[in-house]
């Protein structure tokens, strides 16, 4: 999935502290056009377990050195260049060994490698807070090392959105949410550095339980009334589970009103929960708050829905085609055009709506795309920017 976000970085092949070994290897591997190759390689190294990646990232780059551990006195007895060699080592390895670990994730079948899948997301979870232990003990880690464990826990839940793993999902969010995020120094001091970002994980964490396979399973665990029909069930679970990610997000809101992703995602709840009109209100949000490109494409296909639901047609219509001036190409503004043309009786405007799909993209214009197809993977469309950003970071080997 993420080999072809245009990932920008540096790879050399030799580290100051010589250090070398399978696992190792593929770290170093892993660089723009050879992410493919990385993930093979770390495949082929078979870990049993986290505490295999630590023993290569920590402590054979310490006992290197000549230190007894890594712990910030035993490396101050091995001496100031030995702190200086592992410190600099830890800032090359542990962004690459991040962003691999996020790619491999990535790239698991959730339906066969659950295993595969658990063993990434313990090692990204436990890598996430050692950067912030290093950054916050070692003096020779600059204090910005910690803005890498930032970006990791970003990454760490945007892939289980992506992959719509509702339980490891669960698992990062209660990691991030009982451990502190370090504090940052700004021009009034030290303040506590909210993390928008977890909050939103959280919503979209409630919003993945409303997905039918989970209400099926909600139904399941909890053992609700046998005595009603099954479909009664289904319908009053979801209704419940919708309204737990209603309330996540509008806690959020309490807090950072002007938070453009939370009255959107918000919207679209509230329009399931058959509340157009307050959906409404927070589709009108966003257009005060100056929306981007995606985020007016989906407002406007939001609106459609409000505007369908209210009974007007036209309306409707109009919005659907603002969806498809901000995103031309994409299928659902055209899909929802021919479908209501063709429930007002214009059948052949309704096809006029639809040919467009049929035809092949012209020569040199890009491909076809649809922010609606990832609208489910809640923020997992913030992967490709993330990506390039953590890897901007990276420092070529010496």
């Amino acid at each position: 999935m993420l080999t072809v976000l245009g990932i920008v970085a540096v790879l050399a092949a030799q580290s100051s502290v010589p250090v070398r070994s399978p696992y190792l290897d593929a770290v170093r591997r892993y660089g723009p056009g050879t992410e493919r190759e990385a993930i093979v390689a770390l495949r082929a190294v078979r870990l049993r377990d986290a505490d295999q990646v630590f023993e290569e990232l920590d402590e054979k780059v310490c006992a290197a050195v000549g230190a007894r551990g890594c712990r910030p006195a035993q490396l101050v007895a091995a001496g100031r260049e030995s702190q200086a060699a592992v410190a600099a080592t830890w800032r090359r390895l542990y962004p690459r060994a991040l962003a691999l670990h996020v790619e491999a994730l990535a790239a698991c079948d959730p339906t066969l490698e659950l295993a595969a899948m658990r063993l990434h997301l313990t090692v990204l979870l436990r890598l996430v807070l050692r950067i912030e232990q290093v950054a916050r003990e070692h003096r020779d880690v600059p204090s910005e090392f910690a803005q890498v464990a930032t970006q990791g826990r970003h990454l760490t839940l945007w892939v289980l959105q992506y992959l719509r793993d509702v339980n490891g999902l669960a698992e990062a969010v209660e990691t991030f949410e009982a451990v502190k995020i370090p504090a940052f120094t700004s021009g009034s001091g030290v303040e506590p550095l909210r993390d928008v970002d977890l909050r939103l994980a959280r919503g979209a964490l409630e919003e993945l339980r409303t997905l039918p396979e989970a209400v099926m399973q909600s139904v399941r665990e909890r053992a609700l009334s046998d005595n009603l029909a099954r479909d009664t069930r289904l319908a009053r679970e979801e209704r419940r589970l919708l309204t737990t990610a209603v309330r996540a997000y509008e806690a959020l809101l309490v807090d950072h009103p002007a938070v453009l992703e939370a009255h959107l995602r918000l919207a679209g709840l509230l329009l399931r929960l058959g509340q157009p009109g307050q959906a409404h209100t927070h589709l009108a949000r966003v257009g005060v708050l100056g929306p981007d490109t995606r985020q007016t494409y989906l407002v406007a296909l939001f609106l459609a829905d409000v505007y369908e639901r209210l009974g007007r047609a036209a309306e409707a219509m109009d919005a659907f085609a603002v969806a498809q001036r901000n995103w031309p190409g994409a299928q659902t503004p055209a899909i929802g055009l021919a479908r209501l043309r063709a429930l007002s009786g214009a059948h052949e405007d309704a096809r006029s709506a639809l040919a467009a799909l049929h035809l092949e993209p012209a020569a040199g214009a890009p491909e076809r795309s649809d922010p609606w197809w990832g609208y489910i993977g809640g923020q997992s469309w913030r992967l490709p920017a993330a990506m390039a950003a953590l890897q901007a970071r990276f420092e070529a080997e010496p």
